[in-house]
């Protein structure tokens, strides 16, 4: 392993912690994300059958200032699972420690190292493992994942992001440039001075400026704005060479993830981009990994490759199990959005809009599947139902209608299924609710008409 790498690296990170945090913040709100979701990571990575509360392993590797972290300690509050976090760096450690003291989460065991030297810390075997943005800054990621595998349990998973090379090719211009303009300037902040500074003059021609809007959020702090394009290690993956990286280490690509895009995971579906009956039917008949390397290209914006990775395949959930029951997303956008939803459903439209980019037709069944949906009974159970409802729909066509919902929110992040012998989930309003126990309704309110309120 290159040393002088690492020490430049964890230099970046002591002297800026990534993501920016405010641990006051905590208070005013719980950040939240779909992909460290008990209810999402239930459907992904093991079928819906996943009881969190009995012996529930998770190891955050490369744990940065504690997003991740802090939203599984908090669904795990009540639980005797293990939330263990694991990062190089001090100083974004230390900001992740004050936001779980802000919570008063206790069940967090905190771990100074690197991800590359997980064998020899003796920390057990994980359940699930979530690594964001981690091993695309080492040497060898390929040493990265293959020290996550010796730590991950036979029928566990992986969640792994990693950067993807089409999506960022305005990114790397950009590095390149600064590269060249920094190439006599040792100083970070001088650096980033020196970054703005060319922000500020890009001409329009320039393949950065016309994609900017991308990137924004990054843009908006130092830290930001080093990470993307001032970072000393970085490298990127296309769809094909993500799936040679996980198999080289003996894993298994179970599924692809979309975290950002209004598409949702229809983002790696060739259909949602190509209009000539042929030609789809010559595309769908490739390979799924070629479908999704096609997909990349024709979208050209995913900057970052999520994916559920294991031991073993097909750990998905499946709607063709009818014992297993449909639920809305825990998340607090999921909570925001499936309000909205429920106006749509219960309103006389042609089309639901599930959002900008995706909508459905109505049937006259659909109100009363949505409606059913009370994370209690099962698909099979719903269909019953409803079909007394609606005698004149068939058993056949009610499933077939049903799907169609579930694919159109699934695929948003909106809905997953879970096995009836899965404990409940806490609700965001229930976990928030924990904190203004500690403050006070006022005091947290404060905070969140400060940070969040437009």
């Amino acid at each position: 392993m290159d040393s002088n790498y690492l020490e430049e690296v964890r230099r970046q990170y002591e002297e800026y912690p990534y993501p920016e945090r405010n641990p006051e913040v905590e208070k005013g709100t719980l950040l939240s994300t779909k992909s460290s979701s008990l209810d999402c990571i239930n459907h992904y990575c093991f079928e819906g059958n996943l009881n969190h509360t009995e012996n529930f392993r998770v190891l955050i590797a490369g744990g940065g200032t504690g997003d991740c972290t802090i939203y599984l300690a908090e669904q795990l509050r009540n639980t005797n699972a293990e939330v263990v976090y694991l990062d190089m760096s001090t100083a974004s450690m230390a900001v992740a420690q004050e936001r779980a003291k802000v919570r008063q989460l206790t069940n967090i065991q905190w771990v100074h190292d690197s991800i590359l030297n997980l064998q020899s810390l003796n920390l057990g075997q994980f359940d699930y493992i979530t690594c964001t943005g981690v091993l695309h800054h080492l040497s060898s990621p390929e040493a990265g994942l293959a020290a996550l595998k010796s730590v991950l349990k036979k029928n566990g998973s992986i969640f792994l992001m990693l950067y993807g090379t089409y999506g960022r090719t305005a990114v790397y211009q950009m590095q390149d440039l600064m590269k060249r303009v920094n190439q006599t300037t040792e100083d970070i902040r001088a650096k980033i001075s020196n970054t703005k500074k060319v922000l500020n003059c890009l001409p329009d021609t320039n393949w950065f400026k016309f994609n900017k809007q991308i990137f924004n959020l990054d843009l908006a702090s130092d830290i930001g704005i080093y990470d993307l394009l001032l970072h000393s290690q970085d490298r990127s993956y296309t769809t094909t060479e993500l799936y040679e990286f996980v198999e080289s280490q003996g894993l298994v690509l179970n599924t692809m993830f979309e975290l950002e895009s209004a598409l949702g995971r229809m983002i790696f579906d060739p259909k949602t981009f190509l209009n000539d009956p042929q030609l789809i039917q010559e595309v769908m008949s490739l390979p799924k990994r070629e479908q999704e390397a096609i997909s990349e290209l024709l979208y050209g914006q995913r900057i970052k490759h999520c994916c559920y990775i294991s031991n073993a395949s097909n750990k998905e959930a499946q709607f063709t199990n009818k014992d297993l029951v449909p639920i809305h997303s825990i998340t607090s956008q999921g909570a925001v959005e499936f309000e909205d939803l429920k106006k749509q459903f219960n309103g006389n439209g042609e089309k639901i809009r599930i959002n900008i980019a995706v909508e459905i037709f109505r049937r006259e069944c659909t109100k009363d599947l949505f409606n059913a949906i009370d994370g209690k009974k099962s698909i099979g159970e719903i269909v019953v139902e409803v079909s007394q409802l609606n005698p004149n729909e068939s058993l056949e066509n009610i499933y077939s209608q049903f799907y169609k919902i579930y694919n159109a929110l699934n695929n948003t992040g909106l809905m997953f299924l879970k096995s009836k012998n899965t404990p409940e989930y806490p609700q965001m309003v229930e976990m928030q609710s924990r904190v203004v126990s500690i403050y006070g309704r006022d005091e947290c309110q404060k905070i969140y008409n400060k940070y969040f309120k437009k």
